[in-house]
């Protein structure tokens, strides 16, 4: 019997399907790479290694301060790749909403930003095609983190407050932790783009930075369109050969 990436559970015992993303994506849209390094030329060496593996990237912070973010962005873009652009824009609304405006223009496929009502307000005219995505609380807080940012309550019931109040001013989807996926999309139902990073083979959780983690299958299954994969690909001894294997459980997932 097949087995499932990472998980370790046969395909054919999964349990419940009715939260599996019925949306027209094509199956190796499905997988994000996480572009996470400090120079174009490193960039450069990614994109060529995994090839036709990886059809959508998400470039953040480090590689932004590279000052050669929009070169490859558009480089991306123009060979026809979709681009994530993982800014998590987060200041006044008039700051924001600039901020979105230009990067509307470079053809990024979606943005995240951390907001208000304000915030959101301000940005959804502007959008252009670009999706916007709310961050709801990041892959590596766990109890104790959102304890200290004053939440008094579970992580779970602050990723809802946060999702309800972006999806209600228009924005288009959210990033979350497979762990919420679930209950997001029980809540908000089937419309909100759902991108959901920390994917850890089962074997592989713990040791690093994200806290909230699941599988591929398992964060398929919760209700996320799209997974955010970095170091099972990059730590591969062959990360084309994980990529393209992370690509054709997805595609049998979905046609199943």
């Amino acid at each position: 019997m097949r087995r499932a990436w990472a998980s370790g559970i046969p395909l054919a015992t999964m349990a419940d399907r009715s939260l599996l993303s019925t949306k027209s994506i094509a199956p190796h849209d499905r997988l994000i790479f996480a572009l996470d390094v400090p120079t174009k030329a490193d960039a450069l060496a990614w994109i060529d290694r995994l090839g036709d593996a990886v059809t959508f990237y998400k470039l953040g912070l480090e590689f932004c301060m590279s000052g050669q973010y929009f070169e490859v962005l558009e480089q991306l873009v123009a060979s026809g790749k979709k681009v994530f652009a993982d800014l998590k824009f987060s200041d006044v609304p008039a700051t924001v909403r600039g901020a979105v405006a230009n990067l509307a223009d470079r053809g990024a496929y979606c943005c995240t930003l951390h907001g208000t009502s304000s915030v959101y307000d301000a940005v959804v005219k502007v959008r252009g095609s670009m999706k916007l995505l709310a961050v709801t609380v990041l892959t590596s807080c766990g109890p104790e983190d959102v304890a200290e940012m004053g939440w008094p309550g579970a992580v779970d019931d602050l990723v809802s407050l946060r999702a309800r109040k972006a999806i209600g001013a228009g924005i288009d989807g959210l990033i979350c932790s497979g762990l919420e996926a679930t209950r997001l999309r029980r809540e908000l139902g089937p419309g909100p783009i759902i991108i959901t990073p920390g994917i850890r083979a089962a074997n592989e959780r713990g040791g690093d930075d994200q806290k909230r983690t699941m599988s591929l299958e398992e964060a398929f299954l919760a209700g996320a369109d799209h997974i955010v994969v970095g170091r099972p690909i990059r730590n591969a001894p062959d990360p084309r050969a994980a990529a393209q294997a992370m690509q054709e459980e997805i595609a049998r997932l979905f046609a199943a």
